[in-house]
Parts: C-alpha cells; structure tokens; sequence
C-alpha cells in the first residue's frame, strides 16, 4: 500500500546494531527506506548492514557516540553527505540499571539519564535541525512501559523513560509548524538476546501474569508501528505514544 511506502526516504536509527533498534532498522529497510545505522560498536552496526543488504535493501554503519554532543553532530553530517537528507530519526539507544535506588551511585544514576534522556534529546537536536531546514521529517522516540509506571529497583530507567514522553510531546508541539511530526513508541516486554537469559521463572511469569496476550513480544513485532510512524499514513499524528504490549498497560499495574 502506497500510503505505508517508505521508498525514497532516509532513515536514521540510533541504537541500531541490536535488539529492537535493530528489528526496527530491518522493518524499515522492508517498506522501502535506505537505513543507516549507528552506535559505538561498529561490529554491531555491521551486522545490521549486512542483515539489510542481505535482503535487497540499502544501508550502512556511522558511528556515533550519544553521550558526545560532537560525535552526535558529525554523524549527523556524515549521514546528510552520504544520503542528501535523514527523513526518518529512530532513537533507540539505551542502557537498563537494575539495583535499588538508595543503592545507586551518582555515576549510575547519570550514566543512564545521560544515554537514556539527554542522549535522545542530544539526536533530536541535532537531526530535528536538519529536517527543519529541508522543510519535513519524522522522529520516533523508544520510550518504555515504565514511562508510565515503577518498575522494582529501577528508577534510573523509569525516569529517563517518563522524560522520553514529555521530550517527544514538547519537539511535537515546537516541530509541527516545520512539517515534522514526532512520536514514541512503548514497548513491553520483548524477549531479546540481552534479556532471553532472566526472563525465566517467577520474573516470567508475574509479566505475562500482567499481560493479556499471555506472552512476551517478538522484536519484529514492533516494526509494523514503526513503519506507520515514519510513513505518509501518520501525517497528521504527532506527540503520539504507542504502546505495542500486548495489552499490559490496558489491564493496569
């Protein structure tokens, strides 16, 4: 369907060398977009590429540092000199603290507020920049089910993820007279390599306890609303936040 097409469009996915980022860069690459991917770990990042060009698709490796605002411009640059222009920003870098909060250090706290929230912002900057001056663009952020509410020993996480949707609802309302729309995602519980090895046992089953579909997510599933936020068919949606959950927000906490 035309309407969901994203051929001839640039994506830009941060965080795209593994687990959803990846699965993201992927289903983007399938509806049309040339991806360029981008991380610290460019092994990572090429494997992404490699999985993409495997299929058909258009893609390559920049390297990018989000917690380094010169890194973050000149991966800006590098990705407009090689493509002409970034129509699409996925923002999926992060890092997950698991501890108790009076345990946790200053340094932890930071380095997940800084990855997390001031990384995104960080990108959003820097590419909502670009897309301003060519007059367009789309920008999803990953938020989390803990933007909306505590998960046990992690308030590092939770509060970078609840400040994902204020950013995202803020560039919204600022970007709209730029023809640029801007969303989150919010995923639930996905099962990933990082995370397959403690998703077992009680912890297993208190999530799909929660969960109305009795199930964890497959990382491809996200891929769909991340292809109808960067498509034409979300034109008129902005500072949006989409659960994909498998009902788990729906049926409270």
């Amino acid at each position: 369907m035309e309407l969901f097409s994203l051929k001839g469009k640039t994506a830009l996915v941060v965080g795209g060398g593994s687990g959803l980022g990846q699965a993201i860069a992927i289903g983007l690459s399938k509806a049309g977009a040339a991806v360029s991917v981008s991380g610290r770990d460019i092994s990572k990042l090429d494997e992404t590429v490699k999985e993409i060009t495997r299929s058909g698709g258009v893609s390559s490796a920049t390297e990018m540092d989000v917690l380094d605002n010169g890194s973050v411009n000149a991966a800006t640059r590098k990705v407009v000199e090689r493509s002409g222009s970034i129509d699409i920003l996925v923002y999926s870098a992060g890092v997950h603290l698991k501890k108790p909060t009076l345990e946790v250090t200053d340094e932890e706290w930071s380095r997940v507020i800084e990855t997390n929230l001031t990384g995104a912002f960080r990108v959003c900057r820097s590419v909502g920049a670009q897309m301003v001056k060519q007059g367009r663009g789309k920008i999803i952020n990953i938020a989390s089910l803990g933007s909306f509410a505590a998960l046990k020993d992690a308030a590092a996480y939770t509060s970078s993820k609840a400040g994902i949707v204020l950013l995202t609802k803020n560039l919204a309302v600022e970007l709209a007279p730029h023809n640029i729309q801007v969303n989150a995602i919010a995923p639930g519980v996905f099962k990933t390599a990082l995370n397959e090895k403690v998703l077992v046992g009680e912890r297993l089953e208190r999530i799909l306890g929660n969960t109305p579909m009795k199930r964890l997510g497959r990382a491809e599933e996200l891929a769909g609303t991340a292809v109808y936020l960067s498509s034409a068919a979300s034109d008129f949606v902005t500072g949006a936040v989409i659960p994909v959950d498998g009902g788990f927000l729906a049926w409270g906490i």
